[in-house]
């Protein structure tokens, strides 16, 4: 299959996160090929704890309300007060699914994505709507390149110019601390320096991050308003992404590449410190 096709088939989710996404790696698998220990859990079916979905199902909210809001409209909430109710358990069991969004907590995020969308907002939504409303935008737009000899996958979620009129890659991010809260220790921890990285590998173009923080927020003329934060990746920040992707890559051909020296199942393992 050419590469145009692949990538036409890649903007289906259910494809890019399924088995015919499986044959190119992420930057979501890194995060698991980082250590010897971690790499036990690559592409495993271990599931994730209530907060790591809840986290998880906000942001995919938050991104379909800002840039597929046809998507969001459908997106699975109950109306409950706590996961223990009866009616929260029978909602699992009536649609085969592990968690979903309580309503409540849903709409913290549509709140959220609403004064972002208001055009009598501003604040910084106002620069963030221009980066959504651009006419060239395109939205959740997929990739695949070769990097370092592995075929890579990745999904922009906003290809725009930005407001010297270059094309830029732009990331939408939650948070719950504050954004200015974010630096490169924790871009580390949380693979966005391998993602920086690795984007611009895949697409060709320079990178940034946009940082909502979910906590409203009111002013003293009583306007409403939260904290957005636009983080461009340093030439060090950049530095480190590649080498975590090598590093990680390491670890991959060491227990899933072709001509692998190591089993991962085996707990017994030697190291200096």
């Amino acid at each position: 299959m050419d590469r145009d096709k692949i990538i036409e088939q890649l903007k289906d989710d259910e494809l890019y996160y399924g088995e015919f996404g499986k044959q190119f790696l992420s930057n979501s698998d890194l995060k698991y090929l980082k250590s010897e220990s971690s790499a036990k859990e690559f592409r495993s079916t271990k599931k994730f704890s209530d907060d790591q979905m809840k986290n998880l199902e906000l942001g995919k909210y938050f991104h379909q309300l800002l840039l597929e809001p046809d998507k969001a409209k459908d997106f699975a909430m109950v109306d409950v007060k706590t996961r223990a109710s009866k009616e929260y358990k029978q909602y699992k069991e009536d649609n085969n699914v592990d968690f979903v969004l309580r309503t409540s907590e849903a709409q913290e995020i549509k709140d959220l994505a609403d004064w972002v969308m208001n055009p009598k907002s501003e604040y910084g939504s106002d620069i963030v709507r221009a980066l959504l409303n651009n006419p060239i935008a395109l939205k959740e737009q997929p990739a695949i390149a070769e990097i370092h000899g592995h075929m890579f996958k990745g999904k922009a979620d906003l290809i725009t110019l930005d407001v010297d009129g270059q094309y830029v890659i732009v990331d939408l991010k939650t948070t719950g601390s504050n954004p200015s809260d974010i630096n490169i220790f924790r871009m580390r921890d949380f693979g966005y320096d391998s993602q920086c990285y690795l984007y611009k590998q895949l697409f060709g173009m320079d990178f940034k991050f946009v940082f909502f923080g979910k906590k409203k927020k009111i002013n003293n003329d009583g306007d409403i308003y939260y904290d957005i934060e636009e983080i461009t990746p340093s030439d060090q920040t950049l530095e480190g992404g590649k080498m975590a992707v090598m590093s990680a890559l390491a670890n991959y051909d060491k227990f899933f590449g072709e001509g692998a020296t190591h089993d991962v199942r085996k707990s017994y393992t030697r190291r200096v410190i």
